[in-house]
C-alpha cells in the first residue's frame, strides 16, 4: 500500500505544479479517465484534456485523503476524497470544490504501479 500512497503523493504534487508530464509518468498508456460531466477520455484525448486544463488553470489541493486502498494481486483500488482550489490563469476568483473518486491501478511488469482508470465527482460544486 505504500506504493499506492506514493502514486497519490506524486499525482497531487504534479497537479499542484501544473506538471502534465510528471502526471503522466504514473498513468498507463491505455488509461481511461471519467471526468465529471464529460465523456470518457483516453489516449491522446486524455493527454489533451489534462494539458489544456493545466495550461489554463492553477490547482492547489487543500486536502487529499486516501480513504481506502485495496490491493489484490496486481490490481489496486484507491478510494479518495479531495478539496481543491482551481484558479483560471487569465484571472477571476478561484473556485473551491470537494469530492471523491475511485482510482484503479495495475502493477506493471517492472514492478511499478500505474493508474489505469479514474473517476471522480464533486459533492460540493466549485464556488
Amino acid at each position: 500500500m505504500k506504493e499506492i500512497r506514493t502514486i497519490t503523493k506524486h499525482v497531487v504534487e504534479a497537479m499542484n505544479r501544473g506538471d502534465v508530464e510528471a502526471f503522466f509518468n504514473v498513468v498507463s498508456e491505455g488509461a481511461v479517465f471519467f471526468p465529471p460531466n464529460e465523456p470518457a477520455k483516453s489516449g491522446e484525448a486524455l493527454r489533451e484534456f489534462m494539458t489544456s486544463f493545466l495550461d489554463q488553470h492553477t490547482v492547489h489541493f487543500d486536502r487529499y485523503v486516501d480513504e481506502e486502498i485495496e490491493v489484490v494481486g496486481e490490481l489496486a483500488v484507491n478510494h479518495y476524497s479531495y478539496r481543491w482550489t482551481v484558479a483560471a490563469k487569465t484571472g477571476g476568483e478561484p473556485r473551491t470544490a470537494e469530492g471523491h473518486g475511485i482510482r484503479i491501478l495495475k502493477q506493471q511488469a517492472s514492478g511499478a504501479w500505474k493508474i489505469t482508470h479514474e473517476m471522480w465527482s464533486s459533492y460540493r460544486p466549485q464556488e
